[in-house]
């Protein structure tokens, strides 16, 4: 699988574009980095991310957390947000993601891979999970593994140095993570820089509740667990360089379907 990754690829550290196979995963002659592959994993950070984890991203890296997180974690979580079962979610995220068609695919904060089986499942081009937790992506490899699904390369690797070239992914999906990102501006930027042209880039993240009787504050304030204003997370989408296209609202849960504009700032023919 690294060697069918290669071309998508480049250095998270000097940014350049040539990186190569070695014995234990990939190299880059530019800069000397060398990243370990292990157990289906290519690790692109090592031992520091050089980032922030928020409390609410170390809660998510538990053990206990992990084995719970797919069932009945994300469903509980999502049903309070919304007020509807996770499957009706699952099956509205893989319709927004349904005209991708079979170029490369990006599912960003993957988790232990809830939604890249089952993209890759409904497509023959390359589905990469990519996640930094290290908890989270060893469960994603155990059920990759047992579902037998030939198609997912996971990758730990951050959301604000993502190590892929410019332009090089037809859809990408980011799911119950862009409100806990502690540079969500950051996240888009780089999500921008990997999406080709009028390519998709779907999401599901939260919206700050009107009335919650303090209960947002502490969210936000004690373990960061973020909320956007839904008009200004539209104008941020669009300052990105993207345009929604369809979207959803229950409650507080927002999913929507973007659209990568052309540099001339609009939609691609």
């Amino acid at each position: 699988m690294l060697a069918r990754i290669l071309p998508y690829m480049r250095c998270p550290r000097c940014a350049a574009e040539r990186l190569e196979r070695c014995p234990d995963g990939l190299s880059c002659p530019a800069c000397g980095s060398a990243f370990a592959s292990q157990d289906g994993i290519l690790d692109m950070i090592g031992e520091d991310p050089g980032e922030v984890i928020t409390p609410f991203q170390r809660l998510m890296q538990s053990r206990a957390v992990v084995s719970v997180y797919e069932s009945p974690w994300r469903h509980l979580g999502y049903f309070v947000a919304s007020s509807r079962s996770f499957s009706r979610e699952m099956e509205t995220v893989l319709s927004l993601a349904g005209e991708r068609g079979d170029g490369p695919a990006l599912d960003l904060a993957c988790g232990p891979g809830v939604f890249t089986r089952p993209l890759a499942r409904r497509s023959r081009g390359i589905v990469i999970g990519l996640d930094l937790s290290r908890p989270m992506l060893r469960q994603a490899a155990r059920r990759i593994a047992e579902d037998g699904i030939p198609n997912i390369q996971l990758i730990r690797a951050s959301a604000f140095a993502l190590p892929f070239a410019d332009g090089v992914f037809s859809h990408v999906n980011c799911c119950g993570a862009l409100h806990l990102f502690d540079r969500p501006e950051k996240a888009l930027a780089e999500i921008a820089r990997v999406t080709r042209a009028a390519g998709g880039f779907s999401v599901q993240t939260t919206i700050r509740p009107e009335r919650s009787a303090g209960f947002a504050y502490i969210l936000e304030r004690f373990i960061r667990f973020g909320f956007f204003d839904e008009a200004e997370l539209r104008l941020l989408i669009r300052s990105h360089g993207f345009s929604i296209e369809r979207d959803e609202r229950h409650r507080i849960s927002f999913t929507f379907l973007a659209r990568r504009l052309s540099p001339d700032g609009h939609s691609p023919v």
